[in-house]
């Protein structure tokens, strides 16, 4: 017995190929518009799990990158500050060596006073820098400056240094150092130690008293010196580390991209081929649907 296929049954045939190719060619046009091969989850759902992880972790790596490369600013300038700073300690310490010489006349003692002062000044300047928002020498304290800009007394509110995690899974490193390490001891700071020497060179009355002072002021100068190599000597090993973080965390984002590149991107070449057949067996089945909706009327001429 034979049976025969209805012409309802090769409609909804044709119909179902026509739809199958049309949806294959339309995702091809998309893979070729965007460079992707992964649209949507559901073009490949394991795929697009991986990638979706991976995009996490770049975001969390960018995090970290974005505050490894704001600390390492912040070094920067502190670097600059302090290499500014010990060029200054050298200039003070020949102007108080001038100031004490025998042959120091009055006005030559009024020339070093006028310029410890400006020195002062611009020591002053360099102990409140500022790194966009912060205070580069003031650690955990943000919301003064270190040294009154006026007077140049030290901020009422304690600071201690200010750690940031640069890298997952390392220790944090020092942003910087703090004011009180640098330009003051338990003693003193260097603005009231030039105050007094400027003093002492302008004569308080007492020659043997102000020969102490700039005597004093010289010591002091070599202590604040020491406390600015030691400075020194943290603020490169930090940026030494937040540089080494910066250029690992931008190795580890690449070879991430690249990965995430190699799983949801289309191949140029393939999904020009695949979208020539696409086409071409789509005008086919439409071909041959058009044959087949011919009715009887069509074979009397």
């Amino acid at each position: 017995m034979h049976s025969r296929i209805s012409d309802s049954a090769n409609s909804s045939l044709l119909t179902s190929r026509i739809n199958l190719q049309r949806s294959r060619l339309s995702v091809l046009q998309e893979r070729l518009a965007t460079g992707r091969r992964i649209n949507r989850p559901s073009d490949d759902p394991a795929g697009a799990e991986m990638v979706l992880n991976l995009r996490t972790s770049v975001k969390q790596l960018e995090q970290f990158r974005r505050s490894a490369e704001a600390v390492n600013l912040k070094l920067t300038s502190a670097d600059d500050a302090l290499s500014g700073y010990e060029n200054m300690l050298d200039r003070i310490k020949t102007l108080v060596s001038r100031g004490l010489s025998e042959v120091s006349t009055p006005e030559t003692k009024e020339a070093v006073a006028v310029e410890l002062e400006s020195l002062k000044n611009s020591i002053l300047a360099l102990a409140n820098t500022r790194s966009g928002d912060d205070y580069v020498f003031g650690g955990t304290r943000q919301n003064v400056p270190p040294f009154d800009p006026l007077t140049g007394l030290p901020a009422a509110s304690s600071a201690t240094p200010q750690y940031v995690q640069i890298e997952p899974g390392s220790p944090p490193v020092a942003s910087g150092v703090i004011a009180e390490s640098v330009f003051s001891d338990t003693t003193a700071t260097i603005f009231a130690d030039l105050t007094n020497a400027v003093a002492a060179l302008r004569g308080t009355g007492s020659p043997a008293a102000d020969r102490a002072t700039l005597t004093n002021t010289m010591g002091r100068m070599s202590v604040y010196g020491n406390r600015a190599s030691i400075a020194h000597a943290t603020v490169g090993a930090s940026s030494n580390a937040a540089g080494s973080a910066v250029a690992n965390l931008s190795s580890s984002l690449l070879t991430i991209n690249e990965r995430i590149t190699e799983i949801e991107g289309a191949d140029f070449a393939e999904t020009a081929v695949g979208l020539a057949d696409a086409q071409r067996a789509l005008d086919a089945t439409l071909q041959v649907a058009a044959q087949g909706r011919r009715s009887l009327f069509d074979f009397f001429n």
